[in-house]
């Protein structure tokens, strides 16, 4: 008989899967272009916050009316200041990881926000063409693409907007 980890640093490390783990979205779907290899990974969070995952890299997620709340993109974690977006960098100190913020500049604001817009942009066009796959989504049942579809076009009308502050207690 096979003999079981002893512990779980024994057990092999499962990659990641935006599916299967991000339980806090509960309606996700999992989309594939023709011919892509990333998978593009949308969800709903219970209070309407839409959050996409473009393969590793990047993600987004934007509330209910359609403005950014965060992003990581890169290394870089970004986070909205409601009238500005602060970029925040790990940086290792004597015995702690440390976020330093620095907010993105006009200009640093609107390169950032041109590319998002993009690639939300390039998303709805896939979606409305048909020329992307479900692949899986949870639940099987929800019209979960047809609420995204109409998720990006609230984002891309809001033209990169910011949402208000995120409230760190929450």
């Amino acid at each position: 008989m096979p003999s079981q980890p002893a512990n779980s640093e024994d057990a092999a490390v499962k990659p990641e899967d935006p599916m299967r783990d991000a339980v806090a979205l509960t309606e996700r779907v999992e989309l594939r272009g023709n011919g892509d290899s990333d998978l593009i990974v949308a969800g709903f969070h219970r209070d309407g916050r839409l959050s996409l995952y473009f393969g590793e890299d990047p993600y987004y997620q934007f509330d209910s009316q359609g403005g950014l709340r965060r992003a990581l993109v890169g290394d870089r974690l970004f986070r909205t200041q409601g009238t500005r977006l602060a970029a925040l960098t790990r940086v290792p100190t004597a015995g702690a990881l440390v976020l330093a913020r620095r907010d993105l500049d006009r200009e640093e604001l609107g390169v950032f926000v041109r590319a998002m817009l993009a690639q939300v942009g390039e998303l709805r066009e896939g979606l409305v063409a048909g020329a992307l796959e479900a692949v899986r989504q949870v639940p099987s049942e929800a019209p979960i693409v047809e609420r995204l579809a109409e998720s990006l076009t609230l984002i891309l009308s809001a033209a990169g907007a910011l949402a208000p502050a995120i409230n760190r207690m929450r």
